[in-house]
């Protein structure tokens, strides 16, 4: 994989990693600020996290329709770079929010964060048909995969470890701004991506285009359809089981933030792993569908061994002091569970972004990002929904694990259906 250190990947890399990295810092300072300063509340602190998991998601539903068509008019690297530019502006807002302790500020910036991230995803994975070569884009998708999870690693633990100190507030806005101006420098190395097709016309009746983009550039590509679905699937688990591991770690576990910051850094080690590992699996194929199939039995797996351990501390902790009696054993398989739930979503989602990219036609393909983003975003706001709802009827947290478990099972459906001839 010597083109890693590539001047055509290299600036791309970076410019992704730090921009990642500041996304999941923000999210997840301000989930521990909520969750272990200032909401005593269980059912508080799981609305907070469950809204701020649609303040960011959101924009992509609203947007990406509108960043698709960006990115396939414009020079690619001239769109990230403008991207980046923004993002120092909003580091600075979230650098207010955290100095006021305000989740309403903080709110507003993730909300804008995403509207950002949403104009960079179709000109990150749009650029990688461009820069790479064929058989270099499932190594490309991999290596981008896990530096984005290695991202999140890095993010998830600095943001819950740096808000959690003393003065922690003013750095984390430092840290934020920091590493916005360095991506930015970053992105300026990036090499220029000329437009495929000059003619494409902006549209702002986003209603309209969305309908567009998914009936003639994703529906009518039956495997690109079929990706979609599938990546989708695995952002709505995701999403719903990050959102939920700080009401895990405190409700089922007895932990605190430092605990919580442990699982989602073993999360993200374990998707990174994962992406990895299908670079091996699919021996230079772009997608071997027994292999994603097999990927998704087994998280399924994962997520429903947390509800039984959810059900059965739940259950336990009416009738002796759970803390004391379970904690280790509860804390171990925990451990096993995650860490198993995030090599197989890196083993599910890397070989299908791949296989979308290659099949997809190249004069599309940033409508077509932008459209997966459309389906994933919508999925994950429904998972947000249905999170909040069954916490709301305060239903056991292991329901919203079970529901989740579901989900990814009846994503086996779009793998029989249109990849087992896939390779």
């Amino acid at each position: 994989m010597n083109f890693i250190f590539s001047k055509r990947f290299m600036p791309l890399f970076v410019t992704q990693y730090l921009g990642a990295f500041n996304d999941n810092f923000l999210k997840n300072a301000i989930l521990i600020m909520a969750t272990f300063q200032l909401c005593k509340d269980s059912a508080q602190a799981g609305f907070i996290a469950n809204f701020a998991a649609g303040c960011f998601i959101l924009p992509y539903v609203l947007f990406s329709s509108l960043a698709g068509q960006v990115a396939d008019k414009f020079d690619k690297a001239k769109v990230a770079k403008v991207v980046k530019l923004i993002e120092i502006i909003l580091m600075i807002g979230a650098a207010v929010g955290f100095y006021f302790a305000s989740i309403p500020v903080l709110l507003a910036m993730l909300f804008l964060m995403g509207t950002q991230s949403t104009f960079f995803g179709p000109v990150k994975y749009s650029l990688l048909p461009i820069l790479l070569k064929s058989n270099e884009l499932l190594k490309g998708n991999a290596v981008i995969g896990g530096g984005t999870y290695l991202a999140i690693l890095t993010g998830v633990i600095a943001g819950g470890i740096t808000v959690s100190l003393k003065h922690g507030i003013i750095y984390s806005g430092v840290v934020l701004f920091s590493l916005a101006l360095v991506g930015y420098l970053a992105s300026l190395r990036i090499p220029d991506a000329p437009p495929l097709d000059k003619e494409v016309k902006i549209s702002w009746n986003l209603g309209k285009e969305i309908f567009n983009i998914v009936k003639y550039d994703i529906v009518q590509q039956k495997c690109v359809f079929c990706c979609v679905l599938s990546a989708s699937m695995f952002w709505l688990a995701g999403s719903i089981l990050v959102t939920q591991l700080p009401l895990y770690t405190r409700d089922i576990l007895g932990g605190n933030e430092f605990v919580c910051t442990l699982f989602f850094g073993l999360f993200s080690v374990g998707v990174g792993l994962g992406a990895m590992l299908s670079t091996v699996l699919h021996k230079g194929k772009t997608c071997c569908s027994k292999y994603v199939a097999m990927a998704i039995i087994f998280m399924a797996i994962g997520v429903a061994l947390l509800a039984g351990i959810s059900f059965f501390a739940e259950k336990q902790s009416q009738i002796l002091p759970l803390i004391v009696v379970y904690k280790d054993k509860l804390f171990i398989i925990s451990v096993i569970a995650v860490l198993l739930i995030a090599v197989c979503g890196g083993l599910w989602s890397v070989p299908i972004q791949a296989l979308m990219q290659k099949s997809s036609k190249k004069k599309v393909l940033a409508r077509v990002i932008a459209g997966n983003n459309i389906f994933g975003s919508f999925y994950m706001v429904v998972g947000a929904i249905v999170s909040g709802v069954i916490l709301k009827l305060n239903l056991q947290l292991g329901s919203v694990f079970v529901f989740t478990s579901c989900c990814i099972l009846f994503s086996l459906v779009h793998i029989k259906v249109f990849l087992r001839k896939k390779k």
